[in-house]
This record gives C-alpha cells, structure tokens and sequence, in this order.
C-alpha cells in the first residue's frame, strides 16, 4: 500500500522524506526530533565523528532506554500478578470459609 503522506524531517542537519499514512505523520517528527536530540548528545560527548558512528550510538543509547522501560513493565506487571492471585485467594478461602458454614463477612454500613 502506498503511503498516504510523505514526511520530511531533519536528522543532524540532513533532510529525510519518509512516507507513512496521515496517522503516523506526527509519530514519525517526534521520533526523529528524538533520535536528532540522542545524536546531538553523543557528537557533544564524542567530538567531531563520522554521522554513522553518531547514529549507532545514539540507538545504542535508545536500546538501553527500551531495555530499561521493558523490565519496569515486567516488574510492574509481576507485581499486578502477584497482588491478583493474592486477592483471589483470599477471596476463595472466604467462599470457602461460608460454605463451611462459617459466619459471612461483616456487611457495609455505607
């Protein structure tokens, strides 16, 4: 499928056109406004060096981003796991308890 625009951004003062449809238009100028700003730090960090060096560093730099935000995910997700069973156990053992016969829960008073 053809793209529906064509977007131009700069990258380290280079123009790029890159088609997309209307919807990832805005996405793709974030990304690359992104990706421009990771490739400026690593030239001030590094010195005058050839754009493709900057530009493997930079994704090394945003690789360790994602990798980071991927395992805070996972944690958050194994806790939410974790509080999840707990919960419904609890809430088993209290069926449990009434079908026992033991005596229900106390009941709101709102």
């Amino acid at each position: 499928m053809a793209p529906d625009v064509v977007t131009s951004v700069q990258i380290f003062n280079q123009t790029y056109r890159l088609g997309s449809d209307q919807a990832n238009s805005q996405s793709i100028k974030q990304a690359a406004a992104y990706l421009d700003k990771k490739i400026r730090e690593a030239a001030s960090v590094t010195g005058h060096r050839p754009l493709l060096d900057l530009a493997v560093l930079a994704a090394m730099e945003i690789a360790e981003e994602v990798l980071k935000e991927r395992r805070k995910k996972e944690t958050l997700l194994s806790e939410a796991d974790r509080r999840i069973s707990n919960f419904t156990r609890r809430l088993e053992d209290q069926g449990s308890d009434l079908a026992a016969g033991g005596s229900p829960p106390p009941t709101s008073r709102f």
